[in-house]
């Protein structure tokens, strides 16, 4: 398997190249969900928040178990896409005071990154694929997945439902 620097040569390398962002990306949500609960002044919102913190713990923890399924030690490799809505949510931080508008781009930097995590479980599991490894590497990347999926779906609801529709409404007279 290759470290981060090496070339990245078939299915394999690039699998543990992702994964290495994978690990990378839920290390960073634990931190920044933690600080979204207690920023946001919508109480399902910071409820949704708390939660997906202890999944996400939970998530780094499957994705250190695929590396240890691959026979390789854990490994971080910068997210550069993580740290993009990163930065973008501290900017953010420094120009809003108002709380409705506070709470939506705070939903709308969940759904985003849901749809990241989402897409990025979907192509380590066809990496996998690719290279041959069976469910025993990819069962707890099945799961996170799942749950990636399971969380995205409440987070449209909120987004879809009367607080949500609150919060989308006051963007929309701007």
């Amino acid at each position: 398997m290759s470290d981060s620097q090496s070339e990245l040569s078939d299915p394999a390398d690039l699998f543990a190249y992702d994964l290495a962002a994978a690990l990378d990306m839920e290390t960073k949500l634990v931190d920044a969900l933690d600080e979204m609960a207690r920023r946001v002044t919508n109480d399902n919102l910071e409820a949704g928040f708390e939660i997906h913190r202890n999944e996400t713990e939970r998530q780094v923890e499957l994705v250190e178990e695929t590396f240890e399924r691959l026979g390789a030690e854990p490994t971080r490799r910068d997210n550069h896409l993580v740290d993009g809505l990163l930065a973008e949510r501290e900017q953010f931080e420094d120009r809003v005071r108002d709380e409705e508008l506070h709470n939506g781009q705070y939903l709308t930097v969940a759904l985003t990154t849901e749809r990241i995590e989402i897409t990025t479980y979907e192509g380590l599991l066809r990496t996998a694929e690719s290279a041959g490894f069976g469910d025993d590497v990819t069962e707890p990347l099945t799961g996170v997945l799942e749950q990636e999926r399971k969380t995205h779906r409440k987070l449209q609801g909120l987004a879809d439902g009367t607080d949500g529709q609150g919060l989308w409404e006051k963007l929309t007279e701007l």
